[in-house]
């Protein structure tokens, strides 16, 4: 037990004094390790707050122990600006942009408590994470049955004011085009569930990262990255409508794109 203890301490010493050199691959596999790890507290987790009577405090505390401990391996940090936007007492529907998966590290940084998140089905049987998703009740859409997503969009409206809890969605559906400043059309079901529920949609952008980050292109570097949090929009006078979710949608996407074009690096290749 003791060699195993010494060895392991040595293992993991290796791994730290590696990281002023690790490249790609050593950042990547330690995302991948991060990942896992946080996804198995995030197991224990859902099996312990809940008798605590701290529910809010599950995917909360598993984003914010994935975002430093990432972030200490791979040397990314992120800089939040309009946090104050974040309002613990009301419920929202908060929506942000999506370029890759390193976006969930970087959205764990601003992620509020008493959070649901909306996630692919196909998430569920992931190893550690989708035990940790199904333990920790988040929302799955079924993208090839388009009743099966309006009914759990319609639950996950309706559990908003009975759970009070939020909702984080990515309104794109998919990742973007990382090498462009740009976002992809916004589906409409997050727009639906916050004028269902009545709640404010709070828009979250962050920057276009490509510079640190390019899984194509085996880039994976330090430094920086902005997120910046909008005005919540309110609900309250929407109608229930397609035209009007429609209008809601493009308003708020015009909004962030605004936002994206305003924090993301200016020296852009594609710019």
């Amino acid at each position: 037990m003791a060699n195993l203890l010494v060895a392991g301490a040595s293992v993991l010493t290796g791994v730290i004094l590696y990281r002023p050199f690790g490249g790609f691959y050593y950042r990547t596999c330690m995302t991948l390790l991060c990942t896992a790890l946080c996804a198995l507290y995030g197991v224990f987790a859902s099996l312990i707050l809940p008798v605590l009577g701290r529910s809010d405090l599950l995917n909360w505390s598993v984003a914010r122990s994935f975002y430093y401990l990432t972030s200490f391996f791979v040397g990314i940090s992120v800089t939040v600006e309009g946090d104050e936007h974040i309002d613990p007492s009301r419920p929202a529907v908060y929506v942000c942009n999506h370029q890759a998966t390193l976006d969930i590290m970087l959205m764990s940084k601003v992620y509020p408590k008493a959070t649901a998140i909306v996630a692919k089905k196909a998430l569920k049987y992931y190893p550690f994470l989708g035990w940790y998703m199904i333990l920790s009740k988040a929302i799955f859409l079924d993208r090839k049955n388009r009743q099966n997503a309006i009914k759990a969009a319609r639950d996950a409206a309706e559990n908003i004011h009975k759970n009070k809890t939020n909702v984080w969605l990515f309104p794109e559906g998919t990742r973007g085009h990382p090498s462009k400043i740009d976002l992809l059309p916004f589906k409409k079901g997050a727009f639906y569930m916050g004028v269902q529920a009545r709640v404010p949609i709070v828009p979250i952008v962050i920057a276009n990262y490509n510079n640190l980050y390019d899984s194509k292109a085996k880039r994976f570097l330090p430094g920086v990255v902005r997120v910046k949090v909008l005005p919540p929009v309110s609900t309250a006078d929407v109608a229930e409508d397609s035209a009007a979710i429609d209008k809601l949608s493009t308003s708020i996407r015009e909004d962030m794109l605004t936002a994206l074009k305003e924090i993301s690096p200016v020296d852009k290749k594609a710019q």
